[in-house]
């Protein structure tokens, strides 16, 4: 099991940014959650989860991220998720949720999706 790894950084635009490494699995996500949680409660409205680092997600990490997607809509926020691996990325389709998580290839690309969108 990779070690898991979550940190945090905010952009000039507004957009905090959470980097994960390691598996985002049952073991993981809740740190996840309360990171997301935690940083919503604080007033962030503009959350990207960078998964570039992360080499595998579970469906409970991906349950983590429909809550935040849900959290954010409830405060007029939004979410964007860097998934540059096209087998992570496969996980997203297979569970039909390729059409309601933005994905995007890189963290440059999610920033300004998600800034423009603001």
């Amino acid at each position: 099991m990779d070690t898991f790894n979550i940190s945090e950084e905010a952009t000039d635009r507004g957009v905090h940014v959470i980097p994960v490494a390691g598996y985002v699995d049952f073991d993981a996500a809740p740190q996840l959650k309360r990171r997301i949680v935690q940083r919503i409660d604080e007033g962030g409205r503009l959350l990207v989860i960078d998964l570039s680092e992360a080499g595998f997600i579970d469906s409970t990490g991906i349950g983590v991220l429909v809550g935040a997607l849900k959290r954010l809509h409830d405060v007029d926020g939004s979410l964007a998720v860097v998934c540059p691996d096209d087998a992570m990325r496969n996980i997203f389709e297979i569970v039909g949720l390729e059409d309601v998580i933005p994905l995007h290839t890189s963290r440059d690309d999610a920033v300004s999706a998600i800034a423009v969108a603001a």
